[in-house]
């Protein structure tokens, strides 16, 4: 059993120590998540261990769309030469008192699965990913993310890979 469970945030959540070791991921959690949620611009979802609000990990999803002309080659054989309609995971981060348990994956298992039941009800052919850093990079790569054409850290993972994934 995990050591956390994942829900919908809301302002009852305890946020202010969550420290992830990168300021802007921090600021997002502790200052700006509740005026995103407001507006629409973005779901977040928290990782809190069972029966806390202490925040240990979150992820904020929106909708999105990748440029077709950024798509791979590969990618592109069969889809329409427009936009592309996507799930953006906006962030993920992980409160450097959990990192190493393994909560980062549990969180982008979460978010895909999220995305996988989104699309049964809307279209959406990926999920895309900013990575921060090289090495947020390499660890969505683990997952089967590959890059766009126009920035190496710019990724995606198709609907049909996160099935792979999932199952």
């Amino acid at each position: 059993m995990a050591d956390w469970t994942i829900e919908p945030f809301d302002k009852e959540h305890d946020r202010a120590a969550f420290a992830c070791g990168r300021s802007t991921l921090d600021d997002f959690i502790r200052v700006r998540v509740s005026q995103y949620e407001k507006r629409r611009l973005g779901k977040t979802f928290v990782a809190v261990p069972p029966g806390e609000k202490r925040v240990i990990g979150y992820y904020t999803l929106a909708a999105g769309a990748v440029a077709f002309e950024r798509m791979p080659v590969d990618a592109t054989r069969k889809l329409p030469k427009h936009p592309v309609p996507v799930v953006l995971l906006a962030r993920l981060a992980v409160d450097q008192t959990a990192q190493g348990q393994r909560l980062g994956e549990g969180l982008l298992l979460d978010a895909l699965q999220r995305t996988l039941d989104l699309s049964a009800d809307l279209g959406v052919h990926a999920v895309e990913v900013d990575a921060i850093d090289d090495t947020a990079a390499a660890f969505y790569r683990k997952y089967g993310f590959v890059p766009l054409l126009d920035e190496p850290l710019h990724l995606y993972l198709p609907l049909t890979t996160v099935e792979q994934v999932l199952a």
